[in-house]
C-alpha cells in the first residue's frame, strides 16, 4: 500500500493521465464531492514582440454523489508585433513597418459528469469569441474502470465551428469544422506505477489560412522585403489547403521513487497529411519535501518538419497551387524547462483546503527555414489559486 506522500506524488499524474485520455478534466475529477473554485493567470513574452495575458477563472460543484457541474470562463489578451502576426482584426502599418497590436478572445465552458459505478460519462460545450473568430462546439466522452480500477479504457469525441472574419471587410466570411476523438487505455502496474497509451485522431476542414498573412512571390523568389501586409499582385493572401488530417499515438508513465519522491515521462508522435511529422519527448521529477508542499521541474524538446507546401521563398514562375508564410508550418525545434511549487493550507475541519501554485516556463524555439526569424526565447508564469470545500 503507499503512504500519504507517495500517493501525493502520483495523485496529480493520475489526474492529468485520465484528463488527457478523454479530453475533459471533469472525467478526471467526476467523483470529486467538493466544492471548488479556482482563479489563474498566464503570462507569456517572448523575443518576437508578443505579450499574451490570460486570466482563467473556473467553479465547480457536485449536483449529487454522482453528477458534477463545471464551469470555466477564460480571456485570452494579446499585443504583438511579430513578422507573423496569425490573426489581427487592428493590424497597423506605418511607414512600411506592421505596429504593435492587441486583442482580445472570451472563452466559456461548461461540462457535466455524471459516474455510473465503474462508468463514467462527460460532456462540455465551448464558446469563444473575438472581434473577428467565433467558435463554438463540444465534447462526449467516457471512461470505463477495469479490474479493481487497475485499468480504465477512456475515449472521447469532440465538433468545433468555427467562422473566420476579417477587420475592414464586412463581406469576408470563413467557415471552418475540427472533428477528432481520443482512444487511451491506463494501467496501474504496480502500487507505485502507472503508464497510459493514447491515440488522437482530428480532422480540419473548410478555411484554414490565416485573412491577414500575405505571401511574397518574387522572380528570383527573393523574400528579404518583410512588408508583405496588403493583397496585391505580388502579395496575395496564403493559401493552405482546405483540409488536414492527423493523427498522434503517445505513451506515458509515473513512477514512485520511495515515498517523497516521484518521476515521469512521455512521448508523442505526430502526422498529418500535409506532410507534416513531429516528435515530443518529456521528463519531469517531483519531491514532496513536507506534507502540503510539492515542488516539481522538467524538461520538453520538440521537434518538426517542414510542411510539403512550404517553402523559405517563392517563385512567380510556375508558383504553387498552395503557399505560406506561417512560421508553426516550417522547421522547428524547441526546447521548454519548468519550475513549479505547489502548496496547500487546510481551512476548516470538514476537508477544506487553499491550494497556490507557482509556475516558471523559459523556452527556446529555433526556425531552420524561415527567412525572417532564427529563433525566439520566451518565458511563460502562472500563477494560481484553489480553494476546495
Amino acid at each position: 500500500m503507499m503512504s500519504g506522500r507517495t500517493a501525493a506524488c502520483l495523485s496529480a499524474a493520475l489526474a492529468t493521465v485520465l484528463a488527457t485520455a478523454v479530453g475533459s478534466a471533469s472525467l478526471a475529477a467526476a467523483q470529486d464531492t467538493q466544492t471548488t473554485a479556482s482563479t489563474a493567470l498566464y503570462i507569456r513574452n517572448d523575443s518576437d514582440g508578443t505579450t499574451v495575458v490570460t486570466p482563467r477563472l473556473s467553479l465547480g460543484a457536485p449536483v449529487n454523489d454522482t453528477t458534477r457541474v463545471d464551469v470555466v470562463y477564460t480571456v485570452d489578451v494579446w499585443t504583438s508585433a511579430s513578422v507573423d502576426i496569425r490573426t489581427s482584426a487592428s493590424k497597423r502599418v506605418e511607414g512600411g513597418q506592421t505596429k504593435p497590436v492587441t486583442e482580445q478572445r472570451d472563452e466559456i465552458d461548461a461540462s457535466l459528469s455524471h459516474v455510473m459505478g465503474d462508468l463514467t460519462l462527460s460532456g462540455s460545450y465551448r464558446y469563444s469569441v473575438e472581434y473577428d473568430y467565433v467558435s463554438h462546439g463540444g465534447t462526449v466522452g467516457g471512461a470505463y474502470n477495469l479490474l479493481d480500477n487497475n485499468v480504465t479504457l477512456a475515449a472521447s469525441a469532440r465538433a468545433y465551428f468555427d467562422t473566420v472574419g476579417r477587420a475592414g471587410d464586412p463581406t469576408f466570411q470563413k467557415e471552418a469544422k475540427t472533428l477528432g476523438a481520443n482512444f487511451s487505455y491506463t494501467q496501474v502496474m504496480d502500487p507505485n506505477t502507472v503508464a497510459q497509451f493514447i491515440y488522437e485522431f482530428g480532422l480540419n476542414t473548410g478555411f484554414l489560412s490565416s485573412p491577414y498573412r500575405y505571401v511574397r512571390f518574387a522572380a528570383d523568389g527573393d523574400q528579404s522585403i518583410t512588408t508583405c501586409v496588403s493583397p496585391v499582385t505580388m502579395c496575395p493572401p496564403e493559401e493552405n489547403p482546405d483540409s488536414r488530417m492527423r493523427h498522434a499515438v503517445a505513451v506515458q508513465g509515473r513512477r514512485a521513487l520511495g515515498e517523497t519522491l516521484s518521476a515521469g515521462g512521455s512521448y508523442r508522435l505526430y502526422l498529418d497529411d500535409w506532410g507534416m511529422l513531429s516528435h515530443t519527448v518529456s521528463v519531469e521529477g517531483t519531491w514532496v519535501p513536507a506534507e502540503r508542499w510539492m515542488l516539481s521541474a522538467g524538461y520538453r524538446f520538440y521537434v518538426q518538419n517542414d510542411a510539403s507546401h512550404y517553402q523559405p521563398s517563392y517563385p512567380t514562375v510556375n508558383s504553387p497551387v498552395y503557399f505560406t508564410r506561417d512560421k508553426e508550418l516550417t522547421s522547428l525545434m524547441s526546447h521548454r524547462l519548468h519550475a513549479e511549487a505547489a502548496r496547500s493550507w487546510s481551512i476548516d475541519n470538514d476537508g477544506g483546503e487553499l491550494k497556490a501554485i507557482l509556475l516558471l516556463a523559459p523556452a527556446y524555439y529555433s526556425y531552420s527555414n524561415f527567412p525572417l526569424l532564427d529563433s525566439i526565447t520566451a518565458i511563460e508564469a502562472t500563477l494560481a489559486f484553489e480553494v476546495r470545500l
